[in-house]
């Protein structure tokens, strides 16, 4: 009777109104898993990306840290090649002047000629000593060099150390993303 349909309508109303209900809830959700699915895989390419990030800056320190050492070795090398010769040259020169003291004592007795060939024997221990001054010198400039490399290595390492620091910042705010996300969900 009347109020039976009357009943009936405000029924299907109802049972309306609660399928509008549950499928906005469904849609909800749906829209909920895939915001989580997606979240979840921004993370793991994140992941990916950091591992391949992390993976080239150690080989290229592996690398760098490879040349380092041969430049090293080689300096190393090098610097006790030009020790061995300053040394040579330096027994050479003290040789040359006393064979020259000698030879000086001998050309004062002797003649005027001997004294141009100890004039000769003195520029030739001049041209040692330049010699020995330039291998000198180089020494100095190979300590530089070895010293720039190890400045060198030291920044690529704080730089490495920045990368660390930065990627566990980043991989801490992705974890507070999925906490807030199932926060949100429960």
């Amino acid at each position: 009777t009347e109020q039976k349909v009357l009943y009936d309508r405000n029924a299907e109303a109802q049972d309306a109104q609660l399928a509008k209900l549950t499928a906005d809830a469904a849609e909800h959700k749906a829209a909920f898993d895939k915001l989580f699915v997606d979240t979840a895989e921004h993370k793991a390419q994140y992941d990916r990306d950091a591992a391949a990030q992390l993976a080239k800056l150690t080989a290229d320190a592996g690398k760098y840290k490879v040349s380092c050492n041969k430049v090293l070795a080689d300096s190393a090398e090098e610097t006790a090649q030009l020790q061995r010769e300053a040394a040579a040259a330096e027994a050479h020169m003290e040789k040359l002047r006393a064979d020259a003291a000698i030879q000086k004592a001998q050309f004062d007795r002797d003649s005027v000629a001997q004294e141009a060939q100890l004039a000769k024997m003195t520029a030739d221990a001049a041209e040692l000593q330049a010699g020995f001054n330039k291998l000198t010198a180089d020494n100095c400039e190979q300590q530089a060099q070895l010293d720039k490399a190890a400045a060198d290595a030291a920044e690529v390492k704080a730089g490495y150390d920045r990368f660390l620091v930065d990627s566990g910042e980043q991989k801490a705010q992705v974890c507070l993303v999925f906490w807030e996300a199932a926060v949100a969900g429960s």
